[in-house]
């Protein structure tokens, strides 16, 4: 098995995977440009991390394991401490591997994205944001801005704002406003065959901020883009016995009743 390795050279934890991956016989490549010609990618690291070698792997659709050696991080779901079993679980080939569907942007930023894409303010002044979705008029929200995220990107910066959190299987956008101004606006889900158009308009005709996943651009008053599903699909391996719902669980501390700790 060959495997695509991408992590931060300086991570004084990289040795321990390197070392449970030579100890299966396993060739790997830190970082390399492209992953076409791997069988399948390691990222090791936080969530930033994740993003980042989705994107160095271009189109290649091979799928990818993430290893997480940062703090809350969803993505690489597999933890620090069981990189050992989860090496072995791959040689063994226990793991199955999920679809997730990716956010294609075009307009006044053009990328892929796994977790959101984002408008957001540029300064005090709130901004104003109209959302159509597969060609109707669907609102317009006075915010800070407006989250869309994938089903994976539910645990990301849409959760924070209050957005539902969703299975990454389901095949959905969510969309979030930020600190709305019109509270009666709230997060709406849709299905992945929408397109959704959003058009900024900001205060004194000054520059928003766009984001995918966590590269930004400044945008100029009245710039619009347009939202569909990517052509491609992110595949992530899910090692055996290791589930959304159980990293829920141990992330979000569910079912842990804090009043016994006080």
């Amino acid at each position: 098995m060959k495997i695509a390795l991408y992590a931060r050279a300086e991570n004084p934890e990289l040795s321990a995977v390197t070392g449970e991956i030579d100890r299966r016989g396993f060739a790997y490549t830190l970082n390399p440009e492209s992953s076409a010609g791997y069988d399948l990618a390691l990222s090791f690291g936080g969530d930033g991390t994740f993003l980042s070698a989705v994107r160095k792997m271009g189109v290649c659709q091979i799928p990818i394991l993430g290893i997480n050696s940062g703090r809350l991080g969803f993505m690489a779901a597999v933890a620090a401490d069981e990189i050992g079993p989860a090496m072995e679980k791959l040689r063994e080939g226990r793991y199955s591997v999920e679809e997730r569907t990716l956010l294609a942007v075009e307009g006044g930023a053009t990328g892929r994205a796994v977790n959101e894409f984002t408008i957001q303010k540029e300064g005090m002044s709130m901004i104003s944001v109209e959302i159509g979705i597969d060609g109707g008029n669907v609102a317009t929200y006075w915010a800070d801005g407006v989250i869309v995220s994938t089903s994976t990107g539910s645990t990301a910066y849409s959760m924070s704002v209050g957005g539902a959190i969703v299975a990454p299987g389901c095949r959905c956008w969510i969309l979030s406003p930020i600190a709305p101004h019109n509270l009666n606006i709230r997060p709406l889900v849709v299905p992945d065959t929408s397109v959704v158009t959003l058009r900024v308009t900001t205060r004194n005709g000054g520059e928003a901020i766009a984001t995918i996943d966590n590269r930004e651009q400044r945008v100029a008053n009245g710039t619009g883009f347009t939202l569909s599903r990517a052509e491609q699909v992110l595949r992530v391996i899910r090692p055996e016995g290791n589930s959304f719902y159980k990293t829920l669980r141990d992330k979000l501390l569910w079912g842990v009743d804090a009043r016994n700790n006080g």
